[in-house]
């Protein structure tokens, strides 16, 4: 369960930390974080540390899960290459699950920060209104 301690506490961390690493000139200066909408991303115990950090945070458009890249690319990648296996326990699981996320390539990746933008471009045309229909 995702909850605001341990987006703060746990998850961000990590995440800026690995940036940190990518990125050794510039660290997090001009890091923009593009998340969902979902409550524990946006209470202010996140936005406190956000600013502690100097990290922007993007804000999607209200009701616009099109938009979060994670919802129509990765699940469904990972959704596809899961499907129909039974897991003896939570570790089985999770080991499959790494498996997966270390099989996506460069591509995947590259394409799914280009359909992101695809997306992005329809919600600024639409003036951040809802839309169904990609194309």
């Amino acid at each position: 369960t995702v909850t605001k301690r341990w987006y703060v506490d746990s998850c961000l961390p990590q995440v800026f930390e690995t940036v940190s690493e990518w990125r050794q000139k510039t660290g997090l200066r001009g890091l923009i974080l593009h998340d969902d909408n979902a409550r524990p991303h946006r209470v202010g115990i996140v936005n406190k540390f956000l600013a502690e950090n100097r990290i922007e945070p993007y804000r999607n458009p209200p009701y616009s899960p099109d938009l979060r890249p994670c919802d129509f690319v990765l699940f469904a990648k990972l959704k596809n290459q899961l499907r129909g296996i039974r897991f003896d326990d939570d570790n089985a699981m999770l080991n499959a699950l790494e498996q997966a996320i270390g099989s996506l390539t460069k591509d995947d990746f590259k394409n799914c920060f280009d359909d992101w933008f695809i997306r992005m471009h329809k919600c600024i045309d639409a003036d951040g209104q809802y839309f169904e229909k990609l194309h």
